[in-house]
């Protein structure tokens, strides 16, 4: 991974992207010496960006029940609250 300023990359912006796509490797941009953007392949951004929707969506299947879920939890809250003898509130 290649690291350059900023300064460069406004002046050299055409020739960082030629070889960004003949290298496939990921530029990383600094301002002040420190990273604040990167350029990546886009063959490497795509890959990234379908690997985020899949997890998303994984994550999504997997908390499709979760409402069902925290739904009975809370009835038997209020349930055990309701039966217990324990409890002195007043109404």
């Amino acid at each position: 991974m290649e690291i350059i300023p900023l300064t460069r990359v406004k002046a050299r912006f055409s020739e960082i992207v030629a070889r960004l796509i003949h290298r496939k490797e990921a530029v990383v941009i600094t301002r002040k010496r420190q990273p604040v953007a990167a350029l990546v392949p886009y063959e490497e951004w795509a890959k990234r960006e379908a690997s985020d929707r899949d997890g998303l969506a994984a994550a999504a299947g997997a908390l499709a029940d979760f409402d069902d879920e925290i739904d009975a939890m809370v009835n038997a809250i209020y349930e055990s609250r309701a039966n217990a003898k324990d409890r002195n509130v007043p109404i």
